[in-house]
This record gives C-alpha cells, sequence and structure tokens, in this order.
C-alpha cells in the first residue's frame, strides 16, 4: 500500500511541477536548478510532553539540549536527517537528567504553490522537569526522576497550498530558491500526525505502566511574508492558527498482566510563529531562526489538559554545489516520465 501511495504521491507532483515550471516569477525568484544544495542547521528543537490537573504537572524533557540536521535539497526536492550528537553541552549529563537517543529522517516535495512534506522522529529516555514538585528535599545539581524506558514515537505530514506565485516559500524552508524582491503569501494548510507514548518500563505491584495512541488532525491558515533588501539579505515572519481534533487511545498496563483501554475524542488548537533573518547569496547562505509551536487540548469529560508549547531557535550553514550530472537527468527524467503513468 505504502508504495502505490508514493508512487501516486510522486506522479501527481510531477505533473504540477510540469504545468507550473514556465509560470515562474523569473524578476521575483532565482530558481537554483543547476545546485544542489546542503546544509548544517543546529536547533532546539526537541519534544516535550506536558500534562497539566488543576492538582498537579507532570512536565517531561529529554535530555537534549539541541539537535543537529544535515540536510540536502534539489529544485523542488528535500530531505534531511538529524541526530543528537553527545558531545554538545547540555546533551550528555546522563548522571543528572539520564540518557536521551533519538532521531528523525524527514522528506518533502515543494512546488511553485503546493507543498508537502512527510517527517518519522523517536525519542527515548526523557526525565521529569518539575522533579522538585514531587520531592520537596530535591536541589538543583541532584538527580532527577528519570523515565528511561518511555519511548515517543511520531509520524507527522503537512500539505499546503501557496497562493502567491511571486512568494518562495523554498527561498526559506529549503534554500533551493532565492527571493530577489519582497513578497507574501496566504498559505492554509492541513496538519497531520500520529504519534506514541509508551513507558515500556516494568508495572509496579500497586502502580502501573501507559501506552497512548494519538492521530491529531488539524486545518489551518496563516500568512508569511519575505522582506528582501539588497536582494541576498533578508527577514521573513509569518503567523498560522489551526484547529482540528484529536483521536487518543489509552492502555494502562498493571502488575500481572491486566490492562485496561479507554478512547476519547478532543477539540485541539493550535498556533504556529516563525520569525527568521539571513543571507542568502548565489552560493554561500546563513541564517536564523526562531518557531513558537503552542498546541493544548483538553481530555474528555476532565479538567486535564495536554500541552505541546515549543519555542525553537535553529541556525543554518549552508552551500550550493554544481548538481551532479546523474543527479539533474534523473530528475528531469522523472518529471518527464511521470505524467504518462
Amino acid at each position: 500500500m505504502l508504495k502505490y501511495t508514493l508512487a501516486l504521491l510522486f506522479t501527481l507532483c510531477g505533473v504540477i511541477a510540469r504545468s507550473q515550471h514556465v509560470k515562474d516569477s523569473v524578476g521575483n525568484i532565482a530558481k537554483m536548478d543547476e545546485w544542489l544544495t546542503v546544509k548544517l542547521t543546529q536547533s532546539t528543537d526537541v519534544e516535550k510532553l506536558a500534562v497539566i490537573t488543576p492538582a498537579s504537572e507532570i512536565r517531561l524533557s529529554p535530555n537534549a539540549a539541541s539537535v543537529t540536521r544535515l540536510g540536502v535539497s534539489y529544485r523542488f526536492i528535500s530531505a534531511s536527517y538529524s541526530f543528537i550528537p553527545r558531545f554538545i553541552p547540555g546533551n550528555n549529563d546522563d548522571a543528572e537528567k539520564g540518557r536521551t537517543k533519538g532521531g528523525s529522517f524527514s522528506a518533502g516535495i515543494n512546488l511553485r504553490h503546493w507543498m508537502q512534506e512527510l517527517s518519522y522522529s523517536r525519542v527515548r529516555g526523557f526525565y521529569l522537569e518539575n522533579t522538585a514538585d514531587y520531592r520537596p528535599d530535591w536541589t538543583p545539581g541532584q538527580p532527577y526522576i528519570q523515565f528511561p524506558d518511555l519511548v515517543f514515537t511520531q509520524f507527522e505530514g503537512m500539505t499546503a497550498y501557496n497562493f502567491n506565485p511571486d512568494f518562495s516559500a523554498n527561498a526559506i524552508l529549503t534554500q533551493s530558491e532565492r527571493q530577489l524582491k519582497s513578497a507574501g503569501s496566504f498559505v492554509p494548510r492541513l496538519l497531520y500526525r500520529y504519534y506514541i507514548n509508551d513507558d515500556r518500563s516494568t508495572p509496579t505491584s500497586n502502580g502501573y505502566t501507559q501506552k497512548g495512541k494519538n492521530f491529531e488532525i488539524l486545518l489551518g491558515a496563516g500568512y508569511y511574508y519575505n522582506f528582501i533588501f539588497r536582494e541576498r539579505f533578508y527577514a521573513a515572519a509569518g503567523l498560522a492558527p489551526g484547529a482540528g481534533y484529536i483521536f487518543s487511545r489509552i492502555t494502562n498496563r498493571h502488575a500481572g498482566g491486566a490492562t485496561t483501554t479507554g478512547s476519547q475524542e478532543n477539540f485541539i488548537f493550535r498556533l504556529d510563529g516563525l520569525v527568521s533573518v539571513g543571507y542568502n547569496g548565489p552560493r554561500l547562505f546563513a541564517g536564523a531562526y526562531t518557531r513558537i509551536i503552542e498546541s493544548a487540548f483538553r481530555q474528555q469529560r476532565s479538567n486535564v489538559i495536554t500541552e505541546d508549547d515549543r519555542v525553537m531557535f535553529q541556525v543554518v550553514l549552508g552551500y550550493r554545489f554544481k548538481a551532479p550530472r546523474l543527479l539533474k537527468s534523473g530528475v528531469d527524467k522523472m518529471v518527464n516520465k511521470m505524467p504518462k503513468l
């Protein structure tokens, strides 16, 4: 089923790419079709978990201050791989916060109007940020309460539409194009993700472990603007609210093998914000980004609120190399032949 879905996706993208290739606004956007874009990103984009009730809060975080991402893009195709480097301060204080392992992979197809992204990530090992709320004698420097067997797995996707052909999302997201003149666009989008929180530790005699499966789908829209000065320097910003539903299935595993399962459907709200500045020259580019994600939902028939609040900062450094002839011919053949399928 997966291979047929991917084939259909690439076929549709090939059709759209051919139909829109002649519509690119040369005066506002410089296409970099002859260049292979390679970039290195250092980001504080780490997944944190929070459950808030009227009587208590649980805030879990991985032992990772930042992640390193290696990205490559050519024309409308992009891919990246991220990992947690152990040698960076804040990623290796295992005695205090426990050890975290994790990584992610993402791929995208960004055309003049349509944008499609898919990603997979997995993180194992969390600690309780607010340990002092549960251990009054705890002081900074002592070990936090740790959950070494808590695993977070996520599949995520986004489908979006850019209404303004003079606005290049690639200039901000993948750097496979250069925005030469200031422009903005209204961008509606569909967000969807399936994620699992799984505590794989052994239940105690009077306790239990929990596994939650969640499917989240949101429809949103926002406006993004890229201000260009001297053709090589930019400052971009955008804000996109969204709303939808999250469908959850929670399993409690008790000692002795007994399990209890419950399901919920809850309304969820999300707000995305982006601010970035940088330099985007013909070969060398660099930038700094700040992204904010705020989402929350109230669990059904309760006062329990689940939050996902992230403020991410990242720096990007990249360079464009002459694209190998084999890559260029391969992508050209894909674009030309896919509509015939």
